[in-house]
């Protein structure tokens, strides 16, 4: 996904080079072309992040999924307080080079003439919505913040963009109207206000938005949550393999969990494995009969890619896929190419759950391979071969933790496995 980041960025840096420059040489020009550019990187890859947490159908297809797009969204996100922090720096060093004696002070006046109260207020306002922003962004990062106030703060950062949008426009030098960087600056201000306006307004995902209630829950020893929903027909259609949105809270808001069936678009199916401070107290709160907000389907994790046979790992709760993808299969009257089915877990007593997994990979033709680490250790890259045999003509699809996925994938394609054969999906939309 970084190459996506590494190409706007150029594209930016790009404009910015064919755009005029300042008039004249020395130090007052030097910085005053840096803040220009720090001040458009920001302004771009902000607008760009909004654009993503929009969760527009063709840029999740493009990306390959939901979770690679929110993987691009947070590295957007901190390139634009590191270019930000940097178009700060450009603007107030200056300041105080001056105050040590280093620089020599410079004339009055800007690129914009005599100061006026649009001018300040827009100078003002940059500088104001600049330090919300870094404090937003941090507050973004630290993973043990819950979701629901790091919700709020993702809110917070629309109302930040469009201040610094203000800021950027009115303070845009006058040649750049007609220029790229002109260019860029405008479209960028009018994509992310879209985008954060959008947000605001509590629109996204309102079109993929289905409202439902609890049909059944149920807790198994390991603490799994087993879910069916009952939704209005014709229900939620959506492929093997693709998740959903779930809201029971409107304070909570909702979180994303994958879809664990695949045999009626009206009775969905979700298991969810308590793994933080919401989903631990999800059993106790949740009840047959409870109004759903159901938000999707979301996800290219859908078994589509064409090849000679296919290896499925699951890690854990990366089960749930695989449910899906078995009763689809089922339906079908059965796999039409090997598949080989590596359950991973951490205990033998976590993969007691499904307790009809067996009788299910039997009725899709799917061979079933069990591993528990405490048992058998750890599976490897050449454990799955020496099972599986040539990896010719392979696709992998893998769901589970990213470390367990890194390992693998590196040892598959050490291997010979092509690096577009491993299809794997994020556990994290943080």
């Amino acid at each position: 996904m970084n190459r996506y980041l590494y190409g706007l960025l150029a594209l930016v840096a790009g404009a910015w080079l064919m755009s005029p420059s300042a008039n004249g040489a020395g130090f007052w020009a030097w910085r005053r072309e840096a803040v220009l550019l720090t001040g458009l990187l920001g302004l771009a890859t902000m607008s760009a992040a909004i654009l993503l947490a929009t969760r527009p159908r063709w840029l999740e297809q493009r990306l390959n999924g939901l979770d690679k797009a929110y993987g691009l969204h947070k590295s957007l996100g901190i390139a634009a307080g590191v270019t930000l922090g940097l178009h700060w720096f450009a603007e107030n060093g200056a300041k105080w080079l001056v105050q040590l004696g280093l620089v020599m002070r410079r004339a009055r006046g800007g690129p914009h003439g005599p100061e006026n109260a649009l001018i300040d207020f827009a100078k003002d306002s940059g500088e104001w919505a600049f330090y919300v922003l870094i404090a937003l962004v941090l507050v973004a990062l630290v993973q043990r913040i819950p979701y629901r106030y790091f919700r709020w703060v993702h809110k917070a950062l629309a109302v930040v963009f469009l201040f610094g949008a203000f800021h950027a426009v009115v303070l845009m030098p006058d040649s750049w109207l007609a220029a790229p960087a002109g260019w860029v600056l405008i479209v960028a201000a009018a994509v992310g206000g879209a985008g954060a306006l959008w947000s605001l307004a509590g629109r996204i995902g309102k079109t993929r938005t289905l409202q439902g209630r609890i049909e059944s829950v149920a807790v198994s020893p390991s603490g799994l949550i087993d879910l069916r929903l009952a939704l209005p027909a014709p229900g939620l259609r959506y492929r093997a393999g693709q998740f959903a949105f779930l809201k029971f809270d409107a304070l909570e808001g909702p979180h994303p969990f994958t879809i664990a069936s695949a045999d009626d678009p009206c009775r969905p199916r979700f298991v969810i494995k308590p793994l933080g401070d919401y989903t631990d107290t999800l059993a106790a709160r949740l009840a047959a009969g409870q109004a759903v907000e159901l938000e999707g389907p979301y996800g290219c994790f859908d078994f589509s890619a064409d090849g000679k046979r296919e290896i499925w790992v699951a890690g854990g709760i990366g089960i749930t896929p695989f449910l899906a993808r078995l009763d689809a299969l089922a339906a079908q009257g059965g796999a039409k190419r090997p598949v080989d089915f590596w359950y991973c877990t951490q205990q033998h007593s976590e993969a007691l759950f499904p307790a009809d997994l067996e009788a299910r990979c039997a009725r899709a033709g799917v061979t079933l391979h069990r591993m528990a680490a405490d048992c058998a250790g750890l599976l490897s890259a050449d454990r799955v071969a020496a099972t599986t045999g040539s990896l010719d003509g392979a696709r992998v699809w893998f769901c589970g933790p990213r470390g367990f996925a890194q390992t693998l994938r590196s040892g598959l394609e050490a291997l010979g496995l092509p690096r577009d054969a491993f299809h794997s999906e994020r556990f994290a939309m943080r």
